[in-house]
């Protein structure tokens, strides 16, 4: 039987992380690892999360015998992880010494002691980002109940990832807009100055700016940071040819 108030401690403990970045994946995963038999007839747990190219790895598990089962999967190729990630369905096997989807990873894993297997995609809409896998011993039913707490635990780990991603795309993006913004203050201050300097507008300024840069296979930003620094002068007989006063 369900234990509605754990459950429902475990599933705000876990819905925290969604609104951080500063958990970090590992931390987040293992804290999910270490809830799921709190709240599911379970005795472990493992995770197995898909890189930018859709490859699964095994990031996670409550122990070391559940981190061989997970990867034996990766090295077969094969088992209920791995299908449920490419299938977006669950896969739930009661009973391994019954189970005939798997010729390879199930004998394996009954050798190891374990009995029963649950895997749950870890994908929000149509991304698919892993897989939570979940253990037993013994031959274990699991009931509608059980599969619908279950899928919900990896829809929350998977939101969790997507976020985490999505924060770490906005963060590079957002250093490369601020790199961009500051190179063109630099620039917009080089023209001023070489307007100034040569007695030109700014139009023009620009247009010797940039062809100086051209000549010499330099950056524009660097070459206005230069003559912004004082550290180089264009005088109005300058071009493409000629040299710069430093």
């Amino acid at each position: 039987m369900v234990d509605y108030l754990r459950l429902s401690e475990v599933m705000i403990e876990l819905s925290r992380c969604l609104i951080t970045t500063d958990q970090g994946v590992e931390r987040t995963l293992t804290l999910l690892c270490d809830r799921v038999d709190e709240v599911l007839p379970v005795r472990g747990t493992g995770v197995m999360l898909a890189d930018e190219l859709g490859v699964l790895h095994f990031v996670e598990a409550s122990d070391e015998r559940l981190s061989a089962i997970e990867a034996l999967q990766i090295e077969l190729g094969e088992g209920p992880c791995v299908r449920a990630y490419m299938t977006g369905e669950a896969v739930l096997i009661p009973d391994l010494a019954e189970d005939t989807l798997f010729a390879d990873f199930s004998p394996r894993a009954l050798e190891s002691g374990l009995r029963s297997v649950f895997s749950f995609p870890m994908r929000i809409a149509d991304t698919a980002v892993g897989a939570l896998n979940l253990y037993a011993d013994g031959p274990q039913p699991f009931d509608a109940e059980d599969a619908v707490i279950g899928q919900a635990l990896a829809d929350i780990a998977a939101a969790f990832v997507l976020n985490l991603r999505t924060s770490e795309q906005a963060s590079l993006l957002n250093h490369q807009l601020q790199v961009a913004l500051d190179s063109r203050v630099i620039i917009e201050q080089a023209k001023g100055r070489l307007s100034e300097q040569l007695g030109v507008d700014v139009d023009k300024a620009f247009e010797r700016l940039r062809r100086f840069a051209r000549s010499r296979s330099e950056k524009l930003r660097d070459v206005a940071a230069r003559i912004v620094a004082g550290e180089l002068r264009l005088d109005s007989a300058d071009d493409a040819s000629g040299g710069p006063r430093v």
